[in-house]
């Protein structure tokens, strides 16, 4: 699986705003745009999918800006993958079986279900909350199971 700039960015602002917000004080996207070094109208696309996915609520005003729509610990990296990206199947058969005749037998399918399997596993266990720990830490490994 390879993550779009869409989905890297966007995890990096959830990050920001799970470190700074506290849970109760807004963040401004103009702040997340220069902290992270993203345009601010790529954010606002990136925004838009978070909010559709109810990881990310807006809240207007001089004092305005973005919150996380439920705990850090209740979202997982899954949710946010899977709200910017879509669906992280490797083959379609595995979303939509009726797509291909072959799917009761076929080897090829069992292999990328394990695939998938395992991304979801990784994917699932590990939560915003976890990320902004690891950030707060300075954390510098290069992956993370």
């Amino acid at each position: 699986m390879k993550l779009s700039t869409k989905c890297r960015y966007g995890l990096c602002a959830m990050i920001e705003i799970g470190r700074r917000s506290g849970g109760s004080v807004p963040v401004k996207r103009c702040e997340i745009s220069k902290t992270q070094n993203i345009s601010r109208p790529y954010l606002e696309n990136i925004f838009t999918l978070l909010r559709n996915g109810k990881l990310l609520r807006s809240v207007r005003g001089a004092n305005g800006g973005f919150l996380l729509d439920q705990p850090p610990g209740k979202i997982s990296l899954f949710d946010i993958v899977t709200a910017l990206e879509g669906s992280i199947a490797p083959v379609e058969c595995l979303e939509n079986p009726v797509t291909c005749r072959k799917t009761p037998d076929c080897s090829a399918r069992k292999a990328w279900k394990k695939l998938y399997d395992v991304q979801v596993g990784v994917l699932k266990n590990m939560t915003l909350k976890e990320m902004c720990e690891m950030e707060d830490s300075g954390y510098t490994a290069d992956y993370v199971i």
